[in-house]
């Protein structure tokens, strides 16, 4: 069906555009139904981080479990999605959710940082009370 990725890509374009007129015209109520729940999910969001927050403060073994790539990742996606709401779409509500759940993302890695170091300040400071015994 599709021989050129430009082919995808102007089906995909061409298509948007329909689906939109068509569910807008036979129901009216859905944007405002996918608005509300997109808004609500994404706000409850940044509250669901806070768990995590404080397990990357607390770990007893520096949030090892944590991935510096998979939250900084998340991090910039967010970013990115500020940069789009207010440059493409123009919708400073939708960049000040995805602010909160940067935000979010940040404080997780920063705890993770601290706790790490904190972590290996610990083990450093074990591995001398057990030389200054051992002597």
């Amino acid at each position: 069906m599709f021989v050129y990725l430009d082919d995808v890509i102007k089906f995909v374009a061409d298509y948007g555009p329909a689906a939109k007129a068509y569910l807008d015209m036979n129901y009216p109520w859905l944007a405002a139904a996918v608005l509300s729940a997109f808004t609500v999910a994404n706000t409850v969001r940044i509250v669901a981080y806070i768990p995590q927050i404080i397990k990357a403060t607390q770990d007893r073994n520096g949030a090892s479990a944590i991935s510096y790539a998979t939250w900084g990742l998340f991090f910039l996606s967010h970013v990115t999605t500020i940069a789009y709401a207010l440059v493409c779409a123009g919708d400073f509500v939708l960049a000040m959710i995805f602010l909160g759940n940067a935000l979010a993302c940040l404080a997780i890695v920063v705890a993770t940082v601290f706790n790490r170091k904190r972590h290996a300040a610990r083990g450093k400071a074990s591995e001398l009370i057990d030389f200054a015994h051992s002597g």
